[in-house]
């Protein structure tokens, strides 16, 4: 049996571990914490139909150790602990041969003034603004959000907070400097508030309402903030009506 053929699954559950590690500790586990709980977690290689076995069993899915920070934060909010934390964005493949997908990569691109505007706002850390960028791979591209540390005029420092297979090779904490013309996408989400995002948003169009619901509070967005643009530039963000049903 080939080792594609094999999925990794925790023994016991990583949100199990999670759940165990903040109740003794008594308040919320910061970023390196969780990663640091997965990556000393024993786990065990198992086929997919029997990793679904388990999880059935189990009652619950469990966490995906490529976005634990992201889905870690997601289960909290499930679960009504307090106090909830910004979960950052999942790391994500994008197609990006569609028109939606390019008018989502020029939407970010002319917005790029306003996400500075908000990052300088932020004083009080109060929010973790993230770019998203290509990495060129051998077999293929991978657009991945990075955590900016800094921003200046040509660009943005960014850092890697979660690790897919695909970039063995990294490390979290791994810095960038990401160029105005490498960003394909900007987001802050804040307080359910989402700046940016536009290629989450030409994703989120691909779908019916039902699943716009879903997305929308898997994200834990509650509106989502259009820059309204002019012929002297953007002048404000105003909220869109999501569906509900």
């Amino acid at each position: 049996m080939s080792e594609e053929q094999l999925i990794t699954v925790f023994i016991p559950a990583l949100i199990a571990l999670l759940v165990h590690a903040e109740d003794s500790k008594g308040e919320p586990l910061t970023r390196a914490e969780v990663l640091n709980i997965r990556d000393y977690a024993n786990v065990m290689m198992m086929e997919k139909p029997h990793a679904d076995a388990l999880d059935e069993s189990r009652g619950y899915d469990d966490i995906n150790p490529e976005n634990c920070w992201y889905d870690w934060q997601m289960c909290r909010r499930k679960m009504g602990r307090q106090p909830e934390l910004d979960p950052g964005a999942r790391i994500s493949m994008s197609n990006t041969d569609d028109a939606d997908m390019q008018q989502a990569f020029a939407q970010a691109q002319l917005s790029l003034p306003q996400f500075r505007q908000l990052i300088y706002s932020n004083t009080a850390r109060e929010y973790h603004p993230l770019v998203k960028t290509k990495f060129t791979l051998a077999d293929g591209n991978i657009f991945v959000w990075l955590l900016v540390v800094e921003s200046n005029i040509e660009g943005f420092l960014a850092e890697l907070f979660e690790l897919p297979p695909a970039l063995a090779n990294y490390e979290i904490g791994d810095s960038f400097q990401i160029t105005n013309d490498a960003v394909v996408d900007w987001m802050i989400n804040h307080d359910g508030k989402l700046h940016g995002g536009y290629t989450i948003r030409a994703q989120r169009a691909t779908l019916d309402a039902k699943e716009q619901a879903k997305l929308d509070e898997h994200l834990g967005v509650r509106d989502y903030l259009w820059i309204v643009f002019c012929r002297s530039g953007f002048s404000r963000e105003q909220p869109i009506q999501l569906a509900r049903n």
